[in-house]
């Protein structure tokens, strides 16, 4: 978990694009989460608070769209 919150802080922070938000495909995701686990969704937005992360977009089998957290930054 630690390495893929670096990475999405990485691209959020050191590589804005003008979207202002990092997708990680399944591929990755499926490596902390399995793809039937139960409360997945919870669980990644879960990960995402508790990084300063805010999870804006989820669609299972494809991907999930995290940007910054404003609230954090305030």
């Amino acid at each position: 978990m630690k390495i893929l919150a670096q990475l999405i802080r990485h691209q959020l922070r050191l590589e804005p694009n003008e979207l202002g938000h990092c997708a990680i495909y399944e591929n990755e995701l499926q490596r902390i989460w399995p793809l039937h686990e139960a409360n997945r969704k919870e669980k990644i937005q879960r990960f995402a608070k508790d990084r300063g992360f805010r999870l804006a977009y989820y669609k299972p089998g494809l991907c999930a769209i995290f940007e910054e957290d404003a609230a954090t930054h305030e």
